[in-house]
C-alpha cells in the first residue's frame, strides 16, 4: 500500500487502515472515522463490501486488486493505477440501484441453466480482447460450450411472478439477469438499453421450443453477441422488472457473478440508488436508462400453453411443432384447395387454352398470363400436406383433383393442336423438351415458397409469383400438342418437366410444413419416403439430360473459342448452337472466313467435328466473309 499513503500524502488526505476481517465484523467502529471507505478487493468479496455500503449508508471507492478484474468494466475504473486511485479517493459517488438474490447481492449476473455464455470469471473471456490468438480461442471455447449445451439440453418447468403480480408458467433452458455488467454478450443479446441506475433487472429468459430454435438462438449468442443483435432471437423472452420470483418443484443450479448456489425458490429484488460508488465514464456513460414504473414484458416467445409445455418437457422435438390453433385454418384452406369444383375446371381449361395460344405465337407474356391462370399449384401443396401427416382423405382428394386437371391439360392442347394448322415447334415449346437438374431445383425452391406462403398468410399475395417462377401449365399443353401432332419425343420431354415440377414441389413443400411443425417426424417418414423415391426416379433422366447439356455448351465454348483451319483457309464459328439429333449432333450457327468457301470446305469441316467428337455431325451454317484493312508501311 505504500502508492496509496503518498497518494493520500499528497492530497492531505487522512487515512484509517483496517483489515477485511476487522471492517466486516465491525463497521460501525471503522466508519466512526469516516463516511467515505476505499477498498482495495477481489472480485468474490466486493459484494460484502457493496452490502455494507448500502446498510450502513457510506460512500464507497473500489481499488481491483487484480488488473484483469471484472471490476473494471463493471464500474468503469481505469486500468492504470494512479488513475484507479484518483477515481477510488474522489467526492463524486454515483448512486447506483443494488440486485439481491436470496438476499446475496448480485454485482454483474446471475446464471441459471444452460446457456452458451461463458463463466465470465475464466481466463479465456477475460483475455479475449488481448490479441487475434486469444479472441480465437475465446471463440472456440463459445462454440465448443455451445454444442455441449445442445447435448444435455433439456427445458425445466418453473413459475414467474414479476413486480407487477403478473404470473407465468413456462418452460426454459437458462436464465440470465443481468445488473451491472451492461456490455457483456448477454447484454447485447437483448437490442435493449439497460443501466445500472434504471430501478429494474434485466433478465433474459432462454426458452426454445425446437433443437433448430435452439440452434439459431446459439448463433446469434455466438457470433453476433458481442456486437449485438437487431432483432430477439425466437429462443429468448426478457423481463426488466424490480423484483422477479422463480419457483421450482426441484432444485435449481444457479450462479452469482460466478459463485455457484442452490435453490428450489430464486428471488430477486431491485433496491434502487441503495449504494453510492465512485463510478469511471464507461459506467456513467452508459447510465440513460429509462427510469420509469412500467415493467418491459417481452414474453411472446415463452412457451405456456400446457400442450406445449408436456411436449417440449418430455423431449425437445428437432422442429417447432404447431399447435392445433396454428394449423387449423390452413388445415381448411387444404382442405378446400385439395377440392375440383367448377371454378377449378374452368381456370384449367382457360389456362391451357391461353398457354397453347402463347406456345404457338411463341409469346412468353401470353405464356406468363397462362401461368397466372392455372389453379393447379394449390392441389399440389394439399397433396405435400397429405404425404406429410399420412391424411389419406387429403391424399387421395387433391391426387384426384390434380388427376383431372392433368387430363383436361392434355386433352384440351391436343384438340388445339389439331385445329390449328400448324406443326412447327416454335422457341417457347423447344424450351420445354429437355429438362434437366436446373428445372428441379427450380420446382425444389418453388415448392417451399408455396408451402411458406401457405402457411404464413400474411405472404399469401406472393402466391402469383411462386405460380410464375414453376410453370405447370406450360409443359402439360406441349405434352397435349405432342399427343395431337403424334409426337412421342414432344410428349415425352414435356411430361417429364411436369413431373419434375411435381414431384419436386410436394417433397419441398412436405419438408417446408414440417420444418414448420406441422407434422411430427416420426408420422412423416412414409410420406418422405415415396417422395423421395419419386424423387430419385425423375432424376436420373434429368441427370442424364444435365450431362449432356453441359457436354453442349463444352463444345459450344470450345468452337467459339478457338480457330479452326479448313483445307488452309481460316475460319471462326459464332452464335452456336449444339443439340442432339438422334445419335447425332446438329450444329447451327455462323461460319466467318476471309476466303470464299466451297462446299468440299464445309464436308472438310464436318469431317474434321466428327472425327473429334466420335459421331456424326449435321451442319446449319450461315456463312459470312470478313474482309479486314491492310496498312502499309510508307
Amino acid at each position: 500500500m505504500p502508492d496509496i499513503r503518498a497518494f493520500a500524502a499528497e492530497r492531505n488526505i487522512l487515512l484509517h487502515e483496517f483489515d477485511k476481517n476487522t471492517f466486516l465484523s465491525q463497521p460501525g467502529l471503522c466508519l466512526d472515522h469516516a463516511e467515505h471507505v476505499v477498498v482495495i478487493v477481489e472480485d468474490d468479496d466486493i459484494s460484502e463490501y457493496v452490502n455494507q455500503a448500502k446498510t450502513l449508508n457510506f460512500s464507497l471507492g473500489i481499488i481491483p486488486a487484480n488488473p484483469k478484474s471484472r471490476l473494471h468494466r463493471w464500474f468503469g475504473i481505469p486500468g492504470k493505477r494512479d488513475d484507479a486511485l484518483a477515481l477510488a479517493f474522489a467526492g463524486n459517488a454515483t448512486a447506483l440501484d443494488v440486485v439481491r438474490c436470496n438476499n446475496e447481492v448480485v454485482l454483474g449476473m446471475l446464471m441459471l441453466g444452460e446457456t452458451p455464455f461463458l463463466d465470465q470469471r475464466s481466463k479465456t473471456y477475460q483475455n479475449r480482447k488481448a490479441s487475434n490468438w486469444q479472441h480465437l480461442l475465446y471463440w472456440l471455447a463459445l462454440v465448443w460450450n455451445s454444442l455441449r449445451n445442445l447435448l444435455v439440453i433439456k427445458p425445466f418447468p418453473i413459475t414467474l411472478t414479476t413486480g407487477k403480480d403478473v404470473t407465468l408458467k413456462t418452460a426454459i433452458t437458462g436464465l440470465v439477469a443481468i445488473e451491472n455488467d451492461v456490455n457483456s454478450a448477454a447484454a447485447k443479446l437483448i437490442n435493449t438499453s439497460i443501466s445500472a441506475q434504471d430501478r429494474k433487472i434485466s433478465t433474459i429468459l432462454v426458452a426454445p421450443k425446437s433443437v433448430t430454435e435452439y440452434l439459431a438462438f446459439l448463433l446469434a449468442a455466438v457470433f453476433k453477441g458481442e456486437a449485438g443483435v437487431k432483432r430477439l432471437p425466437a429462443a429468448v423472452s426478457y423481463i426488466k422488472s424490480q423484483h422477479l420470483k422463480l419457483e421450482s418443484s426441484q432444485q435449481l443450479t444457479y450462479f452469482v457473478d460466478g459463485r455457484r448456489r442452490q435453490a428450489s425458490v430464486i428471488e430477486l429484488e431491485l433496491y434502487p440508488e441503495a449504494v453510492r460508488i465512485n463510478t469511471g465514464e464507461i459506467l456513467q456513460a452508459s447510465q440513460q436508462g429509462n427510469r420509469q414504473s412500467k415493467d418491459t414484458m417481452r414474453v411472446e416467445n415463452l412457451p405456456t400453453n400446457e400442450t406445449r409445455l408436456k411436449m417440449i418437457q418430455s423431449h425437445l422435438p428437432l422442429f417447432t411443432r404447431a399447435l392445433e390453433d396454428d394449423f387449423k385454418d390452413l388445415f381448411l384452406l387444404l382442405r378446400d384447395n385439395a377440392q375440383a369444383p367448377a371454378h377449378y375446371i374452368a381456370l384449367m381449361a382457360l389456362s391451357v387454352v391461353v398457354a397453347s395460344f402463347g406456345l404457338f405465337l411463341s409469346s412468353a407474356a401470353v405464356i406468363i398470363g397462362a401461368m397466372v391462370l392455372a389453379p393447379l399449384m394449390a392441389p399440389i401443396i394439399s397433396l405435400a400436406m397429405g404425404l406429410l401427416r399420412g391424411d389419406r382423405t387429403l391424399l387421395d382428394r387433391s391426387l384426384l383433383t390434380i388427376g383431372i386437371g392433368v387430363l383436361l391439360a392434355l386433352g384440351t392442347a391436343a384438340i388445339i393442336a389439331l385445329i390449328i394448322p400448324i406443326d412447327r415447334i416454335t422457341p417457347e415449346m423447344a424450351g420445354r423438351l429437355h429438362p434437366n437438374l436446373l428445372d428441379l431445383g427450380v420446382a425444389i425452391a418453388s415448392g417451399i415458397a408455396g408451402g411458406y406462403a401457405h402457411a404464413r398468410e400474411s405472404i399469401m399475395k406472393s402466391l402469383p409469383g411462386v405460380a410464375i417462377a414453376v410453370a405447370l401449365v406450360p409443359p402439360l399443353s406441349v405434352a397435349g400438342i405432342g399427343i395431337g401432332w403424334w409426337q412421342w419425343e414432344v410428349f415425352s420431354g414435356a411430361m417429364l418437366l411436369f413431373l419434375t415440377n411435381l414431384v419436386g414441389i410436394a417433397l419441398s413443400a412436405a419438408l417446408t410444413f414440417l420444418v414448420l411443425g406441422y407434422a411430427p417426424l416420426v408420422r412423416a417418414k412414409r410420406g418422405l419416403a415415396i417422395s423421395g423415391v419419386l424423387l430419385l426416379a425423375v432424376s436420373i433422366p434429368l441427370t442424364l439430360a444435365f450431362i449432356d447439356m453441359n457436354s453442349h455448351w463444352q463444345i459450344e465454348r470450345d468452337l467459339s473459342r478457338y480457330g479452326l483451319l479448313i483445307n488452309g483457309k481460316p475460319v471462326n464459328l459464332s452464335n452456336l448452337q449444339v443439340s442432339r439429333q438422334g445419335g447425332s449432333l446438329l450444329v447451327r450457327g455462323d461460319l466467318v472466313a476471309e476466303q470464299w468457301l466451297q462446299r468440299e470446305d464445309l464436308e472438310q469441316l464436318r469431317d474434321q467435328l466428327e472425327e473429334k467428337w466420335d459421331r456424326p455431325v449435321t451442319l446449319e451454317l450461315g456463312t459470312r466473309l470478313s474482309v479486314q484493312h491492310m496498312s502499309q508501311d510508307p
